[in-house]
């Protein structure tokens, strides 16, 4: 009898255990790394009927002492046909933020272009305003942002641009596996002083890792002008494969 009251004495330790490891909250998620980066090149070439070749290079860094965040990007791409330079552009952005709360982030960001082959010689955007997560994840996070800011816009051929402006987007994350993550980011612009001027881009993307450090990135980006640069297209888009190395 004494041995069967200590089995059930075990038997019930070890149920208590289970129940108060269930009622247990999880654990919370472990901060970002204080430096994070990434960088990625892509090449494709072509010939035989059309000679062709593009080559793009984009880098992330990433500075996060919490409650502050600092972020930087850069991208360069240039596209050749038959002898003849076809695409050209350089894009780079610098933003920086603090978390007010858990979901709420007052920020700044500076925006730089420039692209010829779209009739923009250079422009140059700042904004400050108010991000908000709508979901913290760990499979899916959103955010969404609003802010006022200011645009200089010199273009190729026609009137140089300067104006006030209501920026707003999302930011979309869903990791639907351990080495694979969707993304797409939504950003529009509307000129406060024109309101047929107004600007949108989204970039859309999924990647797939190879190792911890090396990862395959499938993008699609559009830019759309409602009021473009005399002669050119309101629309261009960028579709990328990319070879992407993390640090």
């Amino acid at each position: 009898m004494r041995r069967v009251r200590e089995a059930l004495a075990v038997v019930f330790l070890g149920l208590a255990t289970v129940a108060a490891a269930a009622d247990a909250p999880a654990p919370p998620a472990p901060p970002p790394p204080l430096w994070a980066g990434q960088a990625e090149i892509s090449f494709v070439s072509t010939t035989g009927n059309t000679d062709v070749q593009t080559f793009g290079a984009a880098g992330q860094l990433t500075w996060h002492p919490a409650p502050w965040s600092m972020e930087a990007r850069a991208a360069f791409l240039r596209g050749e046909a038959d002898g003849e330079v076809k695409a050209r552009s350089f894009a780079a952005l610098l933003r920086g933020g603090r978390n007010l709360t858990p979901r709420l982030e007052v920020y700044v960001q500076g925006d730089y272009l420039k692209n010829t082959f779209a009739g923009i010689d250079g422009r140059i955007s700042g904004e400050g305003g108010l991000a908000y997560a709508l979901l913290l994840g760990p499979a899916h996070t959103l955010k969404a942002q609003a802010g006022l800011g200011y645009v200089n816009e010199k273009r190729v051929v026609g009137d140089d641009r300067s104006f006030a402006a209501a920026k707003g987007g999302l930011l979309y994350k869903w990791k639907f596996s351990k080495t694979g993550e969707l993304s797409d980011e939504l950003t529009g612009t509307a000129d406060l002083e024109d309101s047929k001027d107004w600007r949108a881009t989204n970039t859309f993307a999924v990647a797939a890792a190879l190792s911890t450090k090396l990862s395959l990135k499938l993008s699609h980006a559009l830019a759309y002008l409602n009021e473009p640069v005399p002669g050119f297209h309101k629309t261009d888009t960028i579709t990328s494969f990319a070879l992407v190395a993390k640090f």
